[in-house]
Order: C-alpha cells, then sequence, then structure tokens
C-alpha cells in the first residue's frame, strides 16, 4: 500500500492520479495548511504593497502560496505594473493564479530548479518568493543577495493521524522533511520497520540521515526525481 501524508487542502492531483491508475492508496492527512492571519498577515501584506515595486520576478513555490499571494494582490490591483513576472512552480500553482486572474510562466522543469534555471537565463532583476515555513530554500539559496522571501503559511500536525497508518508494511510518500521528523520522532519502532519512505528530495534525505541512526530505516529511504506526484508515485510504485 502506498500512503500520501500531504494536506488535504493540496492532495487532489493525487487522489486523482491514484484513482485513474487504479493504485491502492490511502491519504492520511499528517498535517493541514494555516495561513498567518492577523497582525502577521497585516504586516505582510503592508511590506509588500511598499516594496513590490523594486520586483521584477514574483515566484509562488506552491498552490498555498498562490491562493496567499493572490488575495493579496486582488487586495491591492494597482500595486502591480505590467513588466513584472509572475512564476508558478506546477500545473497545480498555475491554476490557482490564473483562477484567480492572474497568468504565470511554468518552466518545463516543473521544479524549483527549473525556474532557476529560466530567471537566471532570460529574467534577470530582483525576485520576491511566496513560500511556507517548510520550503526547501532552493529559489532562497540561489538567488541570495537578490530575493526577498514571503513565508506566509505554515504546516499544523495532528498526532491522531498516526493512528490512520496501516500495521502493515507500506510505502509512505514525504513532500517536505517536517512530515518525515513527525513521523520519526511519534511513531512507536515497531511500526517504523515495516515502512519505506519515498522522499521528493536529495536535500530532505540529507535532513533525514542526520536524525536517523537505524541502518536499516536508511535503506528503505528513497528519493524520487522530483517532488511532483507524478514521479513521487512513480517511485513508490517501483519500491511495492
Amino acid at each position: 500500500m502506498i500512503i500520501n501524508t500531504r494536506p488535504k487542502a493540496v492532495s487532489k492531483k493525487i487522489i486523482e492520479l491514484c484513482m485513474q491508475q487504479k493504485v491502492e492508496c490511502s491519504h492520511v492527512h499528517m498535517s493541514k495548511i494555516e495561513f498567518l492571519s492577523g497582525t502577521k498577515k497585516q504586516q505582510i501584506h503592508e511590506e509588500v504593497v511598499k516594496n513590490i515595486h523594486t520586483f521584477s520576478n514574483i515566484i509562488f513555490t506552491s498552490q498555498a502560496s498562490a491562493k496567499f499571494g493572490s488575495e493579496l494582490f486582488n487586495k491591492n490591483p494597482k500595486m502591480l505594473n505590467s513588466k513584472q513576472n509572475f512564476f508558478s512552480v506546477g500545473d497545480a500553482t498555475q491554476k490557482i493564479l490564473i483562477d484567480n486572474g492572474f497568468k504565470s510562466i511554468t518552466p518545463s522543469n516543473k521544479s524549483s530548479q527549473g525556474i532557476i534555471d529560466l530567471i537566471k537565463e532570460k529574467f534577470p532583476g530582483k525576485n520576491l518568493i511566496f513560500c511556507g515555513e517548510n520550503s526547501n530554500m532552493n529559489l532562497q539559496n540561489a538567488f541570495k543577495g537578490n530575493m526577498n522571501e514571503v513565508v506566509c503559511y505554515k504546516l499544523i500536525f495532528d498526532i491522531n493521524q498516526l493512528k490512520n497508518l496501516p500495521t502493515s508494511s507500506a510505502v509512505i510518500l514525504i513532500y517536505n522533511f517536517l512530515t518525515f521528523e513527525f513521523i520519526y520522532k511519534n511513531l512507536v519502532e515497531n511500526l517504523m520497520e515495516n515502512k519505506s519512505f519515498v522522499l521528493a528530495s536529495e536535500r530532505i534525505k540529507s535532513e533525514v540521515s542526520k536524525i536517523v541512526e537505524d541502518t536499516e530505516i536508511l535503506n528503505k529511504i528513497y528519493v524520487s526525481k522530483s517532488y511532483m506526484d507524478e514521479d513521487m508515485l512513480e517511485k513508490a510504485k517501483d519500491i511495492i
């Protein structure tokens, strides 16, 4: 069995893929997305409105970041200019922007690296990155000194979801380090022993190796070609 751990709000695509491919997959939403609100949200809005004119490229790293950014820009429609470029990391993120009235550029290599390569080749200028607390930092590191970031949401984990993991063997999809850390620190040892993990990037694997000492667990950790649902699912199918 394959276990999807993504928040319910961003699981629509992988649920559809599993149904189309008739893959046995249990959707155990380990966390939910919590957007910043109140004073913190207001401070972000004010800061973006004040400085948006200094950015050439506005980058959305996830569906959640696109929702937050779209709300902000629709509240202040005159803050943008026609020379600014919107970038989305993938099709699902792009669709949210389109649904809210914004066109965006998505690289053929639908990943943060794809955006990095595209901007460095064709779109010079300062970059504004909308992301969550669990950002993989690829974009920030690539554009260091020439970017600002808007951290607009975080993941809230639910300990009760661990009860929904099967006692039998399973392949668990991990899209960020925080999710692996949560499972690893809270799942009883005998349930970890018969689980394999597909990680969305080598960076996550590097972080995982810092907290896992058990060689048997490390030997059952695999890395997908990319974080995209299609690639994560294909890698999991190869393991089963």
